[in-house]
């Protein structure tokens, strides 16, 4: 293993702030970015805001970067709805810039994250692996198969090292975009119920941020990888009823209602995501059970109401 730094953005946001940490923690040498100034961390910390090609470079050659994982952008189909090219520019210009910069530099590795909103709706529940093909109904969800495409074409043209793991729904501490499981979490240490649209012909597939960032560490130190894409998720369908159930051993007063207005975002139309090339090529064996995740969540949660 090299001894170059491992460039970690978004390190303000759930996936690039646990990584950030667990790479400093293991002796690593970390420099962070993100889009807001942070102050406090026990590495350098970059502003950069996507897209900024030079800004890419300048950090590269400064520090010695070695590697990238990529965990900056927009996190997800409910953010920025309302500005679509902007979520165009910030994810794909940006991870045109990184690819330069990587082919340039001639970096020996990128992590990106795509997404399992790549896939789109399907006709099935049936699982869904990496080779089904990517149809997706939102803007966001195509900017992450825009992303894979690139990927694609910048290793087989350019020999760009470089891998996009499609990651299911995160959560744990740190996320604090729309979360059905965090908000289980507070509304039931608030007294308060959880209103969640019903739903039909769709799956939830929630995975802790210790199992991704797990699959994320695994892709950057492999010595070679067999694909560009890799499902990361929990490797089945979770109900409803089951998760209610397993965040109220953490917080007992964890209730639901099933309303029109209620929460709609952590619902996928699609089977769940085969884990199988995942598991073969990264070692990924999610092993987080929701209960532990939500109680470690609750503990966040807490944390920040005290801070």
């Amino acid at each position: 293993m090299s001894a170059g730094a491992i460039l970690v953005t978004g390190v303000g946001g759930l996936l690039g702030g646990a990584m950030a940490r667990r790479l400093h923690a293991a002796g690593r040498r970390v420099v962070g970015m993100d889009s807001v100034p942070l102050s406090g961390l026990p590495f350098p910390v970059l502003r950069h805001d996507l897209p900024d090609p030079h800004g890419w470079h300048a950090a590269i050659a400064r520090f010695g970067v070695e590697a990238v994982i990529h965990a900056g952008g927009i996190s997800g189909p409910m953010v920025m709805r309302d500005t679509p090219a902007r979520v165009c520019a910030i994810n794909l210009d940006g991870l045109v810039d990184l690819l330069e910069a990587a082919r340039i530099h001639r970096l020996r590795r990128v992590v990106w994250f795509s997404s399992v909103n790549a896939y789109g709706p399907r006709a099935t529940l049936d699982p869904v692996d990496e080779a089904a093909p990517l149809h997706p109904d939102t803007v966001y969800g195509a900017t992450k198969a825009a992303g894979e495409a690139l990927i694609e074409a910048y290793r087989a043209e350019h020999g760009v090292d470089a891998v996009a793991l499609r990651v299911a729904s995160c959560y744990g501490p740190g996320r604090t975009t729309s979360c059905l499981i965090r908000a289980l979490v507070e509304d039931g240490l608030a007294g308060r119920v959880t209103a969640v649209r019903p739903a039909t012909r769709q799956t939830r597939q929630h995975v802790f941020v210790d199992d991704v960032a797990a699959a994320i560490l695994a892709a950057l130190d492999a010595p070679s990888l067999s694909r560009t894409a890799y499902n990361v998720g929990p490797g089945r369908a979770q109900e409803l009823d089951e998760i209610v159930a397993e965040v109220r051993e953490a917080v007992p007063g964890a209730r639901i209602e099933l309303r029109e207005d209620g929460l709609v975002w952590n619902m996928f139309p699609l089977g769940p995501l085969s884990i199988a090339a995942a598991q073969r090529d990264l070692g990924f064996s999610p092993s987080t059970p929701l209960a532990e995740g939500a109680r470690r969540t609750r503990a966040w949660v807490e944390q920040r109401g005290r801070a």
